[in-house]
């Protein structure tokens, strides 16, 4: 067991090593050259607009409108079902097909979020297939639910009176 008295921690005090504070963080920074040309390579002003590349189909451009477009659409959905009140199969059709690829796109984004392919290959994979396979299975539990029995609005209908 090691014990140090008063006097050898006073007297010495708390302090680094000499090899210990050549590694400082300020140390590193003594041998550094400003770069006096820094400014070269940026052209133009702050005040120009942006030059954006041009839309392409494979890089996702469209992806995004399409995203937005099916979350535009659950709007009017929601609000028809609930102002017309009854069961209509189209209005059970759309959301039917709308809600399943509108929460697989969002936890797509949440896969790709937090298990990118360049991190964990096999998580990604796996959990995309997986949300895949599910997205399917409830897409067909739609198609079931609103051919076999109420359907989604006189559901959501139901549960909301119960």
């Amino acid at each position: 067991m090691l014990s140090f008295s008063r006097g050898f921690v006073f007297r010495r005090g708390f302090h680094l090593s000499p090899f210990a504070s050549g590694f400082t963080f300020h140390r590193g920074f003594r041998n550094a050259s400003p770069n006096n040309n820094g400014a070269e390579y940026i052209k133009g002003s702050v005040n120009e607009a942006v030059v954006l590349p041009p839309r392409d189909k494979v890089a996702g451009s469209y992806h995004w409108d399409f995203e937005r477009l099916l979350s535009v659409t659950l709007i009017p959905l929601t609000i028809a079902s609930v102002v017309k009140g009854g069961a209509h199969p189209i209005t059970d059709l759309c959301l039917g097909v709308i809600l399943p690829f509108h929460c697989h796109i969002g936890f797509d984004a949440m896969i790709t979020d937090y298990f990118p392919h360049r991190r964990n290959p096999v998580l990604n994979r796996s959990f995309s297939w997986g949300l895949r396979a599910v997205t399917l299975i409830v897409l067909y539990g739609c198609y079931e639910f609103n051919t076999n029995d109420v359907g989604l609005t006189e559901l959501v209908k139901k549960v909301w009176h119960a």
